[in-house]
């Protein structure tokens, strides 16, 4: 572990260098807290508003920022110290074959970074969240919400793991049969997830019959989108913010309504929403960003491949040997810059679609019903009303609430 290595220099730099960009972002996008509003906006947010959104962005960040200060301090000091190295000299004495100790050494350090980033979630969810009204959640879903995921992550991504190691230990062609195998579990998971395992944390009931029942109906028919069943979420049981969705392919769409949405919308506003969900299918959304998340997974397995193959790769983290397992695990810390460099592709894209998408509901109801929707949406969440543009850059997956108005308006 020489600053002579090219690995090692890669991800010093890469993982400082997300941490620095991070920090940069946070401060410039509070910053704009201090900015005048635009005229378009300044109807929407009252003084009293923008500061609480500010005072809640500022809340919010100071975890985020702790959060990541905690686990960056250590990283390092369990790379430096040589625990890369005492862990894989551990898990050799189990005396277990190369795969299993794989599996079990990266499930360990998953476990491992979910404790250490508990204090933090427990401080953003039941002092943040609680302290701006928006947190409903009790202690108790939240262990459940927490154990559950634990389980099914073990369930489902234990097996997937151990036959990417397989591949990586077995076959020659090991990148193309793991992204192969990646991609088709993605697209799996897409029509299992809403069925299967969202009710595993959320209630679903059908919408009671009654004219908003029927008028969304009647809109998803009026535009040619065969819907099936047209839902309730029990979000509230955990956030008073509101949300809507789309699931399902071919003939047995579903419509998810959040009950905090129903509550705070009328009628043309959650029409006009629907149809902003209808306008990604319709616009083929959902198949173009599955496509460049599996581009994406593509290049990740090409460079892992590139990574196992080098000794100087495992070195630049003090580790002897090349161990399979211990090599995701080191490739990961590696490859986060190259993710935020991606990420950008993946958002910019998003955000063309969600303008896309209102254009499309503006043509099926007109702009002001979404207009008077996104309104509301952004007042009730407390979003940032005017942010940096190195934030919405790097994070944003929606354009800000006044570039998405300003369109609709013209």
């Amino acid at each position: 572990m020489t600053f002579s290595n090219p690995w090692f220099i890669a991800a010093l730099v890469g993982v400082l260098g997300v941490f620095h960009v991070e920090l940069v972002a946070t401060f410039l996008n509070l910053a704009q807290f201090r900015h005048a509003l635009p005229e378009r906006l300044k109807a929407i947010f009252s003084g009293e508003t923008v500061q609480k959104a500010a005072e809640y962005a500022a809340a919010s960040s100071r975890v985020d920022l702790l959060r990541s200060a905690v686990s960056l301090a250590a990283l390092i000091a369990f790379w430096w110290g040589g625990g890369f190295d005492w862990l894989q000299r551990w898990s050799t004495a189990w005396g277990w074959g190369g795969i299993q100790t794989g599996v079990a050494v990266i499930g360990l350090l998953i476990l491992a970074q979910n404790v250490l980033s508990l204090p933090f979630d427990v401080w953003d969810t039941f002092k943040v969240e609680a302290e701006f009204g928006f947190n409903r959640m009790t202690a108790g879903t939240f262990i459940s919400d927490r154990v559950k995921g634990l389980v099914l992550s073990a369930l489902l991504g234990g097996p997937l793991l151990a036959l990417v190691l397989w591949f990586f230990q077995t076959q020659k062609l090991a990148a193309l049969y793991a992204w192969l195998t990646v991609a088709g579990f993605s697209i799996v998971m897409a029509w299992v997830a809403p069925r299967l395992l969202m009710p595993l944390f959320l209630k679903f009931k059908p919408l009671e019959n009654g004219t908003l029942r029927e008028a969304l109906l009647a809109l998803a028919a009026r535009l040619k989108f065969p819907v099936v069943d047209v839902s309730v979420v029990d979000g509230s049981r955990r956030s008073s913010k509101a949300n809507a969705f789309l699931s399902g392919f071919g003939k047995n769409k579903r419509i998810a309504l959040y009950d905090t949405l129903v509550e705070k919308h009328s009628q043309a506003e959650l029409e006009a929403i629907l149809a902003h969900e209808i306008g990604h299918h319709k616009c083929r959304h959902v198949p173009k960003q599955l496509a460049l998340g599996l581009l994406e997974t593509g290049l990740l397995f090409f460079l892992l491949h590139a990574a196992l193959q080098s000794p100087a790769f495992f070195t630049a983290f003090g580790v002897a040997g090349m161990p399979l397992g211990l090599g995701l695990v080191l490739f990961s810390i590696l490859y986060s810059p190259a993710s935020l460099l991606l990420g950008l592709v993946s958002s910019a894209s998003s955000r063309k679609h969600e303008l896309e998408a209102d254009a499309f509901a503006k043509t099926a109801c007109g702009g002001q019903p979404l207009i008077e929707g996104l309104k509301k949406l952004s007042v009730d969440h407390l979003s940032h009303p005017n942010p940096h543009p190195l934030t919405v850059w790097l994070h944003y997956s929606h354009p800000p609430v006044g570039q998405r108005l300003a369109a609709l308006e013209n």
